[in-house]
């Protein structure tokens, strides 16, 4: 039961980012402290660290 539990946790904590960068067309259809950049949302860190 651990090693299931573990493996999903490690497959959110993947994948969320990812899910997180949904398409747009403007700032106010993302999350806070996201902007929309060619087309699609990211956090401010994924902005100034380089897209991930």
């Amino acid at each position: 039961m651990n090693i299931l539990t573990l493996f999903i946790f490690c497959l959110l904590a993947i994948t969320s980012p990812v899910i997180a960068r949904r398409p747009c067309h403007e700032n106010t259809q993302c999350d806070y402290e996201s902007i929309c950049y060619e087309g699609y949302c990211y956090t401010l860190d994924e902005i100034f660290d380089g897209k991930k």
